[in-house]
């Protein structure tokens, strides 16, 4: 399927905010409007997951978008690109010449930094909640819960959630449509008997 620059601005955007962003952020911050005729095509085609907000839309790639921003890294760019859309495309060339040099995944490249841990884990976890929910017991997806706790080492994470789910402090759900996950979804998921969890509700 034919895309045009705006269409792939909004893809390559995407995939260096390495999140789900807001189209009201993209729009004010980087001049990248996501009409309804962009949303759907690149839904459709499978490469952004968009979800309804009480006001607007907030965007993120899928799996098979990452994979299109990387094939994208060796490509020319299109007929009737205009400089702009050079500028772009001599710009991702260039990543994947640092990239291969160093033998990173552009993944690892646009990975958000880490700062040290501090506080009570169990209470970051309500607070990181209460930033997400709109009232108690809303359900709120775990990859926004872990990105709100990305200074909190997974391996600390995952344990202290269950044991917060066995003494019924929170609950924990899947997603019934598997075919909407994004890879961060399934990333974030949380292995709970033979299910993994995507979804955390608590007081």
């Amino acid at each position: 399927m034919a895309y045009g620059i705006p269409e792939r601005a909004v893809m390559i955007a995407l995939m260096a905010l390495n999140k789900e962003t807001r189209n009201a952020e993209l729009k004010r911050r980087y001049k990248l409007d996501v009409r309804k005729s962009a949303r759907d095509k690149l839904n459709r085609a499978g490469l952004v997951q968009s979800r309804k907000l009480k006001r607007g839309y907030a965007h993120e790639l899928t799996d098979a978008g990452w994979a299109w921003v990387v094939e994208q890294l060796e490509q020319e760019p299109p007929d009737r690109a205009g400089s702009a859309g050079g500028a772009l495309y001599a710009l991702l060339n260039g990543l994947k010449v640092a990239l291969d040099a160093r033998g990173m995944l552009i993944q690892e490249l646009f990975a958000p930094a880490v700062p040290e841990p501090s506080g009570s884990l169990r209470d970051r976890i309500r607070e990181a909640y209460r930033n997400l929910a709109s009232r108690p017991w809303d359900w709120v997806e775990l990859r926004d819960l872990r990105a709100q706790l990305g200074d909190w080492p997974r391996r600390d994470v995952d344990p202290e959630l269950i044991r917060m789910f066995r003494a019924k402090e929170v609950n924990l759900t899947l997603h019934e449509d598997r075919g909407r996950l994004t890879r961060a979804d399934r990333d974030a998921a949380l292995r709970l008997g033979v299910d993994d969890m995507h979804l955390i509700s608590m007081e």
